[in-house]
């Protein structure tokens, strides 16, 4: 913690402080493991583990990336090893409904209270690992090594649970909450987000913010089928149009998630909305049937330095411009998301790896659409003021406005360009994309990021 500390800080002596911290971390986390594997059943040592992976993952460092994505099989058997991740038909009723009774005895109360903290810490690391886990999933394009039958079948619970200073305050909390929101299951809040019901006002934002990373993992496992299932692999078109109905309802199930998020009371609050909200809004990029892969393919090809890789770049644009033109009501509600992936780094940027790629996928989005989208209107009588996207539409009003743009079209604005359907945009909306990535310039991540935004700036898309 106190490595990611001073790699915040804007002190140069505080970053060379986070360097020499990062080294000593590497070098006991890893002598640790080896000189006593007792230390893998060891909670606190897999917490340790688990951040110091976080820590690698944003360095920008190649050795140190590449060790997190080693070190990440340490870290899930461990947790395999002490049974806090489980297949599901492994778990006994007995776990699921373990009971706590009332005690006069304090003494009695507060041992039963410190063996609540430490099962609850326990189903706290599972998560805070399936979570590094869906990061690293995200960031190098390979499925995560944690099965979702075997995540904890409780959430973490309520916050004011967990920071109980007594027994008795535990106890009094646990009994006023009940059984059902003291101990929330993963099931039946999945349930509730699917079908668009209220999640319950006790679920914290944690809570709700792995449910959200759940649904994106099984949405990633589709996208996965889909891919070998394209025409260039097995042919298997029957299988794309088969996920269509189960693909909408996830995403409208991250949709309510994220709705019961928006009215943050707390920095904490805040933060896991904003990952959520980045989450289901790059989901729904995702879920375009290969159109955020077409564009990467782009980008890939302009920064490569091998030739081979350019011949392709033309094919790649002539395919783009034919998906947006095929569907423009569809690449207008992509771009909206993409832009919505904007509006939230500029309220609160949330310093982490997978959410400074997130954002670097949403302004690759708006550039692409801005030079390869179909930028005619649909009614050009009807539409004479510019839209802006980059804006939360949180009332009617504004949600009004937007759904018309996304159905006639018309003039766009983001950032500091006007209009993104005009001729000539990209080096302005790569200028926007460095200024944001500028204030995450402590993580290497978002350096490399920058780079390839200055190579657009020149280049074009």
């Amino acid at each position: 913690m106190a490595s990611v500390g001073a790699l915040l800080s804007d002190s140069q002596s505080d970053y060379e402080l986070s360097v020499a911290l990062s080294e000593i971390c590497s070098t006991m986390i890893n002598w640790m493991g080896a000189s006593d594997a007792t230390n893998y059943n060891d909670v606190s040592y897999l917490n340790a583990l688990c951040l110091y992976q976080i820590y690698s993952l944003g360095s920008g460092k190649r050795q140190l990336y590449q060790n997190a994505d080693r070190s990440r099989g340490l870290l899930i058997g461990g947790l395999r090893g002490i049974g806090l991740l489980n297949p599901r038909s492994s778990i006994t009723l007995s776990q699921d409904h373990e009971t706590i009774r009332s005690s006069e005895d304090d003494h009695v109360l507060t041992k039963d209270w410190k063996n609540w903290i430490k099962m609850e810490s326990g189903r706290r690391a599972s998560w805070a690992a399936f979570e590094y886990d869906c990061s690293l999933c995200t960031l190098t394009s390979r499925r995560g090594i944690v099965d979702l039958s075997e995540l904890p079948s409780q959430l973490p619970c309520p916050e004011s649970m967990w920071n109980a200073t007594s027994a008795r305050a535990w106890f009094a909390l646990m009994s006023r909450l009940g059984q059902d929101d003291s101990r929330p299951n993963l099931s039946k809040v999945l349930k509730q987000a699917l079908a668009g019901r209220e999640l319950p006002s006790s679920l914290g934002s944690w809570a709700k913010r792995l449910c959200a990373q759940v649904i994106g993992r099984l949405l990633w496992d589709l996208w996965q089928i889909e891919v070998v299932a394209m025409p260039e692999y097995l042919g298997l078109g029957s299988i794309v149009a088969a996920h269509q109905d189960t693909k909408r309802s996830l995403l409208k199930g991250l949709n309510n998630l994220v709705e019961s998020l928006s009215s943050p009371s707390s920095t904490s609050d805040l933060t896991s909305y904003n990952i959520a909200s980045l989450l289901c809004h790059y989901s729904h990029l995702c879920a375009a049937n290969g159109v955020l892969d077409l564009i990467l393919s782009i980008v890939r090809g302009l920064i490569s330095t091998e030739p081979r890789v350019h011949d392709g770049i033309k094919v790649a644009r002539n395919r783009l411009k034919l998906t947006f033109a095929r569907d423009p009501k569809t690449a207008r509600r992509l771009c909206w998301h993409a832009a919505q992936i904007v509006a939230i780094a500029n309220e609160y940027l949330v310093s982490a790896p997978c959410e400074i790629m997130r954002v670097f996928m949403g302004y690759i989005f708006i550039i692409a659409y801005s030079a390869y989208g179909d930028h005619t209107r649909s009614s050009p009588m009807e539409v004479t003021q510019s839209v802006r996207l980059d804006l939360h539409d949180q009332n009617l009003s504004r949600r009004r406005v937007v759904v018309k743009w996304i159905e006639v079209g018309g003039p766009a604005s983001s950032g500091s360009v006007a209009d993104i359907g005009t001729d000539g945009c990209v080096p302005a909306i790569s200028t926007d994309a460095q200024e944001i990535l500028k204030k995450l310039q402590c993580w290497g991540l978002a350096h490399k990021f920058t780079k390839v935004f200055q190579v657009l700036e020149t280049k074009g898309l």
